[in-house]
C-alpha cells in the first residue's frame, strides 16, 4: 500500500436545502489518480474545495498530509489546485502569471523555478503573451502550469480537460500520469467516464454521496449487468423487439454492431430471443459508464441491487 497522503471519513458541507455532501470517506495514496466521477450538484467540487482547504468542512476527520481537514492552510505548500473556471491574471502575461504564483509560494530562485516551468509545459514561445489572448488550452495549460509550479505532492485537478480539443485532453493526462509516476496523489473531477477509466480508482457522486468507490474493474464487475454486441444488420427489428424488454438497459449502435446492456437476471432469455433471430452474439466488457447508467436507473426504479 502506498503511504497516504489524504485519509477522509464522514466528510460533510451543510449549505442548507439538502444541498452540499454528507459522509464522504476517501483515501488517496502516492501514485495513484482518483477520479471522481457524477452529474452536475453531486458533491465532487465541494469534496475537492474541502480538501484543498478553500472550505471548511462541518462535519468528519481525516488528515490531508498530516494537517487536520478542518484546518488546512488555504495555499498549502503541499497542495495543487486547478479549478474549473479559469483562475488567471489576464493582462498580465504567461510569464508574469507563472511569477505570481512562485512568488505566493515564496520559492527559492523564483525565476528559475518559472524558466523550468515554461520548458516544462511548452509555454516559452508564448511566454510574452498576455493570459487573456491565450486560446482556451492554451490558458487551461498556463492554468495547469501554474496550479503545480511548486512541485505539489498532492494535486487536485477540476475538469482539467473541459473544452480541450483531443490533442489537448491527451496532453493533460500525459501530465497526470507522469506526476502520478513521480509519487504525486491526483485527484480529477471528470464528465467524461471514458477519461475516468484511466484512473487508478473512481469515486461514483450521487446527490452528495460516494455512492461506490474502486478500481474501475472492481466497479464493472460489481454491477448485474452484461453487454452484449450484435451485427446491426437488422438494427431496426432489434430495436423493436427489445425497446420495451426491461432487462434491456440500453441499445445503441456501436460501430458496425449494436450493442445490448443487460441485466444479469434477463440474460439467458435474450441470448435465446437473439439465437433465434440468428443473430451472432458477442460478449462485450462492461463499462464505467454502464455503471453510472445502471446507478442512474437503480435510483429512479427499482432494479437489481450491485
Amino acid at each position: 500500500m502506498n503511504p497516504e497522503l489524504i485519509r477522509v471519513e464522514g466528510l460533510g458541507k451543510d449549505y442548507g436545502g439538502g444541498h452540499g455532501v454528507a459522509e464522504v470517506s476517501l483515501r488517496l495514496g502516492r501514485g495513484e489518480v482518483l477520479g471522481f466521477v457524477g452529474p452536475n450538484g453531486a458533491g465532487k467540487t465541494t469534496t475537492l474545495r474541502m480538501l484543498a482547504g478553500l472550505l471548511r468542512p462541518d462535519a468528519g476527520t481525516g488528515r490531508v498530509m498530516g494537517q487536520d481537514v478542518r484546518k488546512i492552510a488555504r495555499g498549502s505548500d503541499d497542495v495543487g489546485y486547478m479549478p474549473q473556471k479559469l483562475a488567471l491574471y489576464s493582462d498580465l502575461t504567461v510569464t508574469d502569471n507563472l511569477r505570481f504564483r512562485a512568488d505566493i509560494y515564496r520559492l527559492p530562485e523564483p525565476g528559475q523555478r518559472v524558466a523550468q516551468t515554461l520548458a516544462a509545459f511548452g509555454l516559452q514561445e508564448r511566454r510574452k503573451q498576455r493570459a487573456g489572448h491565450l486560446s482556451g488550452g492554451w490558458a487551461r495549460r498556463l492554468q495547469l502550469a501554474a496550479a503545480l509550479i511548486h512541485a505539489p505532492a498532492i494535486i487536485l485537478l477540476d475538469e482539467p480537460t473541459a473544452g480541450l480539443d483531443s490533442e489537448s485532453r491527451e496532453d493533460v493526462w500525459r501530465r497526470i500520469q507522469a506526476l502520478a509516476d513521480q509519487g504525486a496523489g491526483i485527484i480529477v473531477n471528470t464528465h467524461d467516464l471514458l477519461e475516468a477509466e484511466r484512473c487508478s480508482r473512481v469515486a461514483l457522486f450521487r446527490g452528495g454521496r460516494i455512492v461506490q468507490q474502486g478500481t474501475p474493474a472492481e466497479l464493472a464487475e460489481a454491477v448485474p449487468l452484461r453487454a452484449l454486441l450484435v451485427p446491426a444488420l437488422n438494427a431496426d427489428g432489434l430495436r423493436g423487439a427489445f425497446n420495451d424488454e426491461p432487462s434491456v438497459l440500453c441499445l445503441e449502435r456501436h460501430g458496425r454492431r449494436l450493442r445490448l446492456l443487460v441485466t444479469d437476471a434477463g440474460f439467458d432469455a435474450i441470448c435465446t430471443q437473439l439465437a433465434r433471430a440468428g443473430a451472432a452474439v458477442a460478449e462485450d466488457e462492461i463499462r464505467l459508464a454502464d455503471v453510472a447508467l445502471f446507478n442512474e436507473r437503480k435510483a429512479a426504479s427499482t432494479l437489481p441491487a450491485a
